[in-house]
């Protein structure tokens, strides 16, 4: 991790804290911040006394998304991002998403990397890139599906639905509702149990579908719809502050 890092890692005894940063962005993502939080994560093991990682976000949000001002230039954003949900869902340590402020697009990946989730009052869910003309990967599509179910998937995925915290409860996208404090308590009493018997049932939870490639025309079509004139017509009316016109183009 490089001296001008937008993160901040922090041990305490049994317990290693992974904060973005970045609250003037509102936590959002860009290629290096997605490295080393992958870092972060892939370090932690090693320090022996680890047992359960939180990640959290500084300020008003847990993480707004990608940061669109750098995403289209930073070349590698998309292989950063995939490393950093890999590095999630593949470290031996259990890890708790601590979403006290908004978990959109990214953000909402991230969260989904990790192994439970603990949303405060002001947490909330949302992916958009029907609303944006682009596509997420397959993966962020049956994680969703897994942990909420396939009706509920839909309407975060088609209709582009905000979840609170109440709705988070309810469709079991929330593994607990609180404050940092309610996380601080689940991360103990986490790092109070046998390591080896977490990691093992960890990596049977993770042997789903969701790490399965995609399908070649779903690869097709995933590439078509970041190259398309819709995607384009998105970034034009972010930048102009309109609706986008969309034409299926």
């Amino acid at each position: 991790m490089s001296e001008t890092s937008e993160i901040r890692v922090e041990h305490d005894g049994p317990i290693t804290t992974i904060t973005i940063d970045r609250d003037h962005k509102r936590n959002s993502l860009n290629a290096g911040v997605c490295s080393d939080i992958a870092d972060a994560v892939d370090a932690a093991p090693g320090r022996e006394e680890c047992r359960v990682i939180v990640i959290r976000g500084e300020g008003r949000a847990f993480c707004a998304g990608a940061d669109l001002g750098g995403q289209h230039s930073d070349g590698n954003f998309h292989e950063q991002l995939a490393r950093m949900l890999h590095s999630l869902q593949e470290c031996p340590r259990i890890i708790i998403a601590d979403v006290q402020g908004a978990a959109v697009g990214a953000g909402m990946q991230l969260s989904m990397a990790a192994d439970l989730r603990v949303v405060g009052e002001r947490g909330w869910f949302m992916i958009p890139p029907v609303k944006l003309g682009i596509a997420v990967d397959a993966w962020t599509i049956r994680r969703t599906r897994v942990l909420v179910g396939g009706a509920r998937a839909r309407t975060i995925l088609l209709a582009a639905e905000q979840v609170d915290q109440s709705e988070a409860k309810s469709c079991g996208l929330a593994s607990y509702v609180g404050d940092s404090n309610v996380t601080r308590e689940v991360a103990e009493r986490i790092a109070s149990f046998a390591p080896m018997s977490l990691e093992y049932h960890k990596m049977v939870l993770n042997d789903d579908e969701t790490n399965l490639p995609p399908k070649p025309e779903q690869r097709e079509l995933y590439e078509r719809v970041w190259a398309s004139e819709d995607a384009a017509e998105a970034g034009r009316a972010r930048a102009e502050k309109r609706d986008p016109v969309f034409r299926g183009k």
